[in-house]
């Protein structure tokens, strides 16, 4: 797996405003009063879809719906990037010894919130900013950025672009949106509740 060198200037805060940049669990907490976590995953699904699968079938997602959940994803990715070093909505489980009281808190948590996560770990799940520093070290946000930018080109465009992306890219930054998504979700959850 190649990573993306290190480059201040190419991962610059674009998308937010002062105050979003100040306090940026503002913007999760927004990303998340747009719609439920199962309705971005299923955006992110089709939006994956009409960009990597050849279909006769017209494109999905209208272009309005498109650049909107694009400038809200990127705004969430430039979010995470100031948020990657806090330690927001950890349980106090170390996820390796206490591994059975830890799945028993997440046993009664899954039952009090809705939507709970899917596709992370146990320890994603105790420690949920864990997930934005590891997002970070496969692609720094100009990374996603860029290939973003071209899933959104290439799902506007009426017909299939082939290639313009490795499967890698695809399939690495989709797995990787997902679990920002539930690591942000959950974050906001227990940061609303105060944990």
């Amino acid at each position: 797996m190649k990573k993306q060198t290190k480059n201040t200037s190419a991962n610059r805060i674009v998308y937010l405003n002062h105050d979003e940049t100040v306090d940026p669990i503002k913007v999760v907490h927004e990303f998340f009063s747009h719609a439920w976590l199962p309705n971005h995953l299923k955006m992110l699904k089709r939006w994956r879809n009409d960009v990597a699968f050849e279909s006769e079938e017209p494109k999905r997602c209208s272009p309005a719906f498109l650049v909107y959940n694009y400038e809200l994803t990127i705004k969430l990715i430039e979010a995470a990037w100031l948020l990657k070093g806090r330690k927001l909505g950890r349980l106090d489980f170390d996820h390796k010894q206490e591994r059975e009281p830890a799945k028993c808190y997440i046993k009664t948590e899954k039952k009090k919130l809705r939507n709970y996560p899917q596709n992370l770990s146990i320890r994603e799940i105790v420690k949920p900013s864990s997930v934005l520093k590891k997002m970070f070290s496969i692609y720094q946000p100009d990374g996603y950025k860029k290939i973003l930018h071209t899933w959104l080109h290439d799902a506007l465009n009426t017909s299939f672009m082939e290639e313009r992306l490795s499967k890698f890219e695809v399939i690495t930054v989709y797995e990787q949106l997902v679990k920002l998504f539930e690591a942000t979700w959950l974050i906001r959850e227990r940061v609303k509740d105060g944990d």
